[in-house]
This record gives structure tokens, C-alpha cells and sequence, in this order.
């Protein structure tokens, strides 16, 4: 049994799951609410964030950082309640959502042709595939094997298998991962089928890497995406999501350059711009000292498809 598989967290184990079936939009009006009555470990994560804020962004003040950390953690509340409640997003009764540039994926369906839609772990995410799946675009997502992850509790693990589930079951795709093996991602984009895939998911264990201009330093992040598309000739798509208020959610969808290489530094320029306007918005704060270098310390790794 793994380690601490018993886990028990009324949070992610009852709360959420059961504040997800309430009517029309409190769910997310809750969520916020939720992310600010914190657990007393939360709280000292909410203090964490605001002095980690004042490091990354020394002109900030520390009351815009503590609102940031605040924010931060109301975002996560109301992506937790989306993962409980993925089939009710921009439905009637649910948050609305604003898909623009739909037009762009509906034509590569259209003509069966494969593409890599390109999210970052930003905001809430994975409202862009499920709006696609309201106009009958079926996406798969990649992912690294998450359930490997030692550190995740027996609450964590549960949440994680519904969220999964809930997701597959709103898109209409499958949920694999890396080391379920790469042949079957390959032949469903070449014959016709859309993928889901991260650009920022970082692992330690990750061999071909390289860096990106970041927030006044290097981000160092896997080339994965690039080699993938280089291999299957197939187009990029990038899908950001914009949270305007819990319940009213915004997802701008956009064409990427034809080289792959190009195209991902597209991606993480965006990434840059949005998380100087949202720091709030981005997820990995807690990997910052592992993913990001300041300038004078970049590098590529051996084999980053230069």
C-alpha cells in the first residue's frame, strides 16, 4: 500500500465534491469563499506565496502580493470545483464561457486533420477542451503519469481519479500518459485526432530540455511537444483561459507558428506576458527554484532539438 493512501481531507474527499452539485453558479461563488477559509496549512502556504511574490516582483507591494497569494488560492478553489463538475461548464446552470477563435479548431476537424492544442498550467485550464467538446471537437490529453508521484496523499489520489474520469467523460477523449507509451499518441495524430498537451509541465527526471526567456531569467522546460509535432507534421494550437469572475470564464484560442520550435517559444512568451499581469494565475510557484535560473545561469541540455 503506498504510503499514507489512507489520507483522509474533508476538503478534497467531501467538501468540494459536495459543494459541485449545488444549483446554478454558488458552486464557484462558494469556491472563493472556500480558498479564503483555509485550513491552518493553507494559511501558512498563503504566506509563503505573498513572500515568494515579493521576491519574484521586488516592485510589488506586500499588500499586492498578499492579494495574489489570495487570489492564487481562490483560483485552485474553483478549479477543484470545475473538476467535480467539468459537464457543467458554459451549460446552462453552469459558469459561462467565451470561446474565441473556436473557428480555428473547428476547421482542422473539419478537414481530419490532427492537431496539439497547447495549454500552460494557468488559470483553469482545462475549461478550453471542454468548451471544444461542446462543439463536437474530441481531445485526448498527455500528461505525465501524476499517480506516480510519491508525495500525494490517499485524499490527493482519489480527487485526482475523479477528476480524470470527469474530464474523459465531458471531453468525450482519453487520458494517457507518458509512460503508457508514445506509438498510440503518434498514430492518432496522424490519422486525424486532436491532443491536449502541456508545455510548462516540468519533472526532474525530464532529459531533453532548454530554456526560454522568462520573467528576467531562463525557464527550462522539455522539448517533448516540439519533437512530437516535428515527427507527426501536425499544427499547434494554443488555448489560454481567462477567469473574469468565478462563474463568467474566457478561453482565447490561437494559431501557432508551422515550426514547432517557433511555435512553443509562442507559447511561453504568452506565458510570460500573462503571468506578469496574473501572477496569481500561474501553478507553479512551487517549483520555481527548480525551474527557473536567473540570466546568467541558462543552458541547453544535450539533444534540445536545435
Amino acid at each position: 500500500m503506498v504510503a499514507g493512501s489512507m489520507t483522509k481531507d474533508r476538503y478534497l474527499d467531501h467538501i468540494y465534491p459536495s459543494v459541485a452539485h449545488l444549483p446554478t453558479t454558488l458552486p464557484w461563488r462558494l469556491a472563493g469563499w472556500l480558498g479564503d477559509k483555509l485550513p491552518r496549512q493553507q494559511a501558512t502556504l498563503k504566506f509563503w506565496l505573498a513572500s515568494h511574490f515579493s521576491r519574484v516582483f521586488p516592485l510589488a507591494t506586500f499588500a499586492q502580493c498578499h492579494e495574489w497569494a489570495g487570489a492564487h488560492l481562490r483560483m485552485l478553489a474553483e478549479e477543484k470545483v470545475d473538476a467535480m463538475a467539468f459537464h457543467r461548464l458554459g451549460h446552462n446552470g453552469g459558469p459561462t464561457v467565451d470561446l474565441q477563435g473556436a473557428g480555428l479548431a473547428q476547421a482542422l476537424a473539419q478537414r481530419k486533420q490532427g492537431f496539439i492544442l497547447v495549454l500552460n498550467h494557468f488559470d483553469r485550464l482545462l475549461t478550453a477542451p471542454v468548451a471544444l467538446s461542446r462543439l463536437g471537437i474530441v481531445t485526448h490529453a498527455l500528461t505525465m503519469p501524476v499517480m506516480n508521484n510519491p508525495e500525494l496523499d490517499g485524499s490527493q489520489r482519489r480527487f485526482i481519479l475523479q477528476k480524470i474520469r470527469r474530464y474523459t467523460e465531458a471531453t468525450g477523449g482519453i487520458w494517457h500518459t507518458t509512460d503508457d507509451g508514445m506509438r498510440p499518441v503518434h498514430d492518432s495524430l496522424r490519422s486525424g485526432e486532436a491532443w491536449v498537451i502541456l508545455a510548462d509541465a516540468w519533472g526532474s527526471h525530464f532529459g531533453r530540455m532548454r530554456d526560454h526567456a522568462f520573467l528576467d531569467g531562463w525557464l527550462n522546460l522539455p522539448t517533448g511537444i516540439e519533437r512530437l509535432a516535428k515527427s507527426t507534421k501536425v499544427p499547434l494550437l494554443q488555448a489560454t483561459t481567462y477567469t473574469d469572475q468565478p462563474h463568467r470564464l474566457r478561453v482565447i484560442l490561437e494559431a501557432l507558428p508551422q515550426n514547432p520550435r517557433e511555435a512553443i517559444n509562442t507559447v511561453i512568451k504568452r506565458l510570460d506576458h500573462d503571468v506578469r499581469e496574473r501572477p496569481w494565475a500561474w501553478w507553479h510557484w512551487g517549483l520555481w527554484d527548480r525551474m527557473w535560473r536567473p540570466d546568467s545561469k541558462a543552458y541547453s541540455s544535450p539533444g534540445d532539438g536545435q
